[in-house]
């Protein structure tokens, strides 16, 4: 409808770009996929507001600022492979299929997974693989993986997802432990050698993925 390309249009130009994202891939994706048709039908007219949407059962759907970063820092190519952990009900996995060869899709609720499958076959995303299964046990029969997206916080990045990194790899995640005040936007590199590396590269304020808050703490 016009009045959703309107509210894309002015995502991309108002929200988006004014922080920092540059890539026109990036931007086309934005600016081109409808975001509401992957929110409940009650929370369209809201699909497009600058802040995290809940989508029930302690899920979100990340705030498009955040997430247009993290895509960015990402680099995605059109030969990647990419795992999208968290899908939900499927935006970014559509978003990321544009940029990438192919994306594995992991969700550990079957309710969004199935409401994600109809989403993508609606919408004409052949290249997205839905999978199910924890975040942190993603989908390692189809590793290694040239990019990961993490949609949500986590207190501790999951050893088993930077396994699954290929060499030239990169994973974007979000980390807050209980000392933060507030998360910090991280990028996990794999070099040629196989060697691990990390650096913060923005703050923000997204919800946990449920299972990754900080564990909590004993009280005497």
């Amino acid at each position: 409808m016009q009045e959703y390309q309107a509210a894309r249009e002015n995502m991309v130009d108002s929200q988006i770009y004014p922080m920092g994202v540059v890539s026109a891939g990036v931007l086309d994706a934005f600016r081109t996929i409808r975001r509401e048709e992957f929110v409940p039908a009650d929370k369209r007219a809201v699909a497009y507001t600058d802040e995290d949407l809940s989508l029930g059962h302690g899920r979100s759907l990340m705030e498009p600022v955040t997430q247009a970063r993290l895509i960015q820092a990402l680099v995605p190519a059109p030969t990647d492979k990419a795992m999208d952990i968290g899908c939900a009900t499927g935006y970014s996995s559509a978003i990321l299929a544009g940029l990438c060869a192919k994306v594995i899709a992991v969700e550990p609720n079957t309710n969004f997974l199935a409401e994600s499958q109809k989403n993508w076959a609606r919408l004409g995303y052949g290249n997205i693989v839905a999978h199910n299964a924890s975040f942190s046990e993603g989908c390692a029969q189809n590793a290694p993986y040239d990019i990961i997206l993490v949609n949500g916080s986590v207190a501790k990045i999951p050893p088993s997802l930077v396994d699954m990194l290929g060499k030239g790899g990169r994973m974007a995640v979000i980390v807050k432990t209980p000392t933060d005040k507030i998360g910090r936007a991280v990028l996990v590199t794999k070099d040629s050698n196989g060697i691990v590396g990390q650096r913060v590269i923005f703050d923000a304020a997204v919800p946990y993925l449920p299972g990754h808050e900080p564990a909590n703490e004993f009280v005497f």
